[in-house]
């Protein structure tokens, strides 16, 4: 057993990246231990950590060289390898030759497909010095770093010019150079400012000690550690509490070897400021910690993690202090500009800005949102006392879905989706774009706009991925629909459609965010496929290349595949959405994720396996029964066998009170009911022979099953559920 110690020393590896590399280095070194045999099951450990200037893999107890391996090979049959007199063939002879031995040295193996000539190789394990450099170069190589560089005259790419390496086999160096030249050693080097170094290394213990003189903590948890109890203290001492996203811890750690928070100070009149653009101006641009009062509100100072110590900190803080200020100069400026214009004096200059080639400008972009945005509205009124009836407003059956429909000032709405858009032109946003919509929010409450407009414009954007938080205004899930179906259908009618990983709309993500945003709102009941015709026409100024069929068709299935994955990652398979996808009126997914719901608890019951075979039985049957029964109207009093009977009068209750609570949304009780058929149908099953030889009665069976199977279809096509597993 063995101990190797790895570290790649390089320029400062981006805070994004680190933790990919991390991760991907302690990986690759498993993998390749494990396939070289050098990995000892239960004894091997393998650690990584990295730092900005460094990645360090070390493995303990591993294997010094590979076990001795026998290896079997395999030649021709041997009734190909002879001819009749007993020669050996040529396949015979190249098959000896490439072994390295004669052909009478051959052996014979007996298989149940006959007899093969064999012959054994006893194979020494290497050792371990002789396998790593090869496992080194293969994963310097396939490190997955979004972005590589070459430097100087070579030929190798990694993130960043590596600039030492420590390779260390039992505590000899162990030799291994990359293709650029640069050679392994034993030395390795500290904090670039307070300890560089050079630092020699004679194994494992040694190294961690040299890098705590070194003045370098190694372990990015570690560092996460010492910031975080830095930072709240520095806080608390000011009464105060930092806003500490994980985030931003973590990018920190990732930007410094040697972490130390500091407190800083910045004027109190930038408060007067929107507290966004004070936040984002520390958090994203400078990577400070900004600081809360007991109240929430913003406090005029800040907490900056330098990377050294120095004999005067103050220094260190006065340059973080100078550095936000040029920052809130910059903000106060264009604050102070742009609210001097209304946002809808903003409208015009749109025209101006290009939303996509084919697809106009932000202008026209907008007055498609705004006009989608009312159709939203108009489809969602209620109407009548007790909500109107999706059946009525899309023309389907009677047992459709009843909504309670919603109230909103279809005024506001209009306001609120005119005005969306607007401050993309404004200085702030051009300084800030992470501050888009939050903006317009601030210019439209100084514009004197309606509080439920402001609360609209700072939402629409929401959700902007699967964790980001759903628009908590009506007006705002709205008018954050309308802008994600705009931007859809536009990119799918020119043939944008995400391929592969490419996604440079977000079409993936806006997606989901429709999604989310139905299956929250039960007042929010529409047929998708309608949203996106109407979607299709809006395009009044603008020739989509696709056809309208072509578009919705293909955003149907794009919708529905996002939408597997949303629910699959709340726990619910696949064949849930298969069962009810094509029985869903028009597409109404909020209704799609109802029924899902329930399916997912019909899972539970007893009868649930006996129910999914008898229906995938019922739908084979019918299948292979052609298509004469179709037109066979079922003619009850041919029921005279008892169990026909049983199963028809049991189907004839359980179906009104399955209507009644398909026309509920109740569709867990719906399945309740459904699940009380089963004796009856087993029953069926055991006495009754479908396929009779009288032509009536296998007519008139099978239009019975078709009618058991149209009654679970009010729920769902059961049929296409996973049968239990035994």
């Amino acid at each position: 057993m063995t101990e190797f110690l790895w570290e790649i020393g390089c320029e400062e590896i981006p805070a994004a990246m680190l933790a990919q590399g991390i991760r991907f280095f302690a990986e690759a070194m498993e993998n390749q231990l494990q396939e070289a045999g050098l990995h000892q099951p239960g004894s091997t450990r393998i650690e990584c950590q990295g730092t900005p200037r460094r990645l360090m893999v070390s493995v303990l107890q591993m294997a010094s060289r590979q076990a001795d391996r026998v290896e079997e090979m395999r030649g021709p049959p041997v009734d190909r390898a002879f001819d009749a007199q007993g020669r050996p063939s040529k396949a015979a002879e190249g098959f000896a030759r490439s072994c390295g031995v004669t052909v009478p040295e051959l052996k014979r193996l007996e298989t149940p497909k006959g007899a093969y000539l064999c012959h054994t190789i006893q194979r020494p394990g290497q050792g371990a010095g002789l396998l790593l450099p090869g496992i080194m170069t293969r994963i310097l190589e396939e490190f997955p770093w979004p972005k590589t560089q070459r430097w100087g005259g070579g030929r190798m790419r990694f993130v960043r010019p590596i600039n030492w390496m420590v390779a260390l086999l039992d505590g000899e160096v162990l030799d291994f150079a990359t293709v650029d030249g640069l050679k392994t050693g034993r030395l390795t080097q500290g904090h670039r400012f307070m300890a560089r170094g050079p630092f020699a290394v004679s194994g494992v213990e040694d190294y961690r000690k040299i890098m705590v003189q070194g003045r370098v903590i190694l372990e990015m948890g570690e560092r996460q550690r010492i910031i975080a109890e830095g930072v709240r203290r520095l806080a608390a001492d000011v009464g105060g509490r930092a806003v500490m996203p994980a985030a931003l811890l973590a990018e920190n750690a990732n930007l410094t070897e040697w972490p130390l928070p500091l407190l800083g100070r910045f004027d109190p009149a930038y408060l007067a400021i929107p507290p966004e653009v004070l936040t984002t101006s520390m958090k994203n641009h400078q990577k400070y910690f900004p600081i809360e009062d007991a109240h929430g509100v913003l406090m005029s100072c800040f907490i900056a993690i330098s990377n050294s110590e120095v004999p005067d900190p103050a220094l260190v803080v006065r340059g973080y202090e100078r550095v936000l200020r040029a920052r809130l100069e910059d903000a106060a400026f264009y604050w102070g500009e742009d609210s001097k214009h209304s946002l809808e004096s903003r409208l015009e200059m749109l025209k101006k800005v290009v939303f996509q080639a084919k697809l106009g400008s932000l202008y026209d972009k907008t007055m498609r949102v705004e006009r989608l945005a009312v159709f939203l509205v108009e489809k969602g009124q209620p109407r009548g006392d007790i909500g109107h009836s999706i059946a009525q407003n899309f023309g389907w059956e009677s047992t459709a879905i009843q909504s309670p429909g919603f109230r909103v000032n279809k005024g506001e709405v209009t306001l609120g989706a005119r005005l969306c858009k607007c401050d993309l032109v404004s200085g702030m946003v051009g300084q800030f774009p992470e501050l888009q919509g939050i903006m317009g929010g601030y210019y439209a409450q100084h514009s004197s706009a309606p509080a439920s407009v402001v609360q609209a414009i700072r939402e629409h954007y929401r959700p902007q991925g699967a964790a980001d938080s759903l628009p908590e205004s009506l007006e705002g899930r709205l008018i954050s629909m309308a802008d994600k179906l705009d931007t859809l259908v536009g990119c799918f009618g020119i043939g944008l459609a995400p391929t592969g990983a490419k996604d440079p709309f977000a079409l993936r993500r806006a997606a989901l965010g429709v999604i989310r945003i139905l299956l929250d709102d039960g007042r929010l009941r529409y047929s998708l496929v309608e949203l996106l015709e109407f979607t299709f026409d809006n395009f009044k100024n603008v020739v989509l290349e696709n056809s309208k069929r072509q578009t919705v068709d293909s955003l149907v299935a794009f919708f529905f595949g996002r939408l597997k994955s949303h629910l699959k990652t709340d726990g619910f398979d696949h064949d849930l959405i298969d069962a009810v996808q094509d029985l869903v009126h028009g597409k109404d997914l909020h209704d799609v994720g109802q029924r899902v719901g329930a399916l997912d608890k019909f899972r539970e019951l007893p009868s649930y396996g006996a129910l999914v075979a008898a229906n995938k039985r019922i739908a084979n049957i019918l299948q292979k029964a052609g298509e004469d029964w179709r037109n066979h109207t079922l003619d009850t009093k041919a029921c005279t066998d008892e169990a026909e009977g049983t199963l028809l009068g049991h189907l004839d209750g359980v179906d009104l009170v399955v209507k009644d609570a398909v026309a509920r949304g109740a569709y867990g009780e719906a399945l309740d009911h459904l699940a009380r058929l089963r004796p009856a149908i087993d029953a069926f099953f055991d006495q009754v022979l479908v396929m009779d030889p009288d032509p009536f009665k296998r007519l008139n069976r099978l239009a019975l099953l078709s009618r058991v199977r149209d009654v679970f279809q009010r729920v769902a096509d059961v049929s296409r559920l996973s049968a239990p597993e035994a």
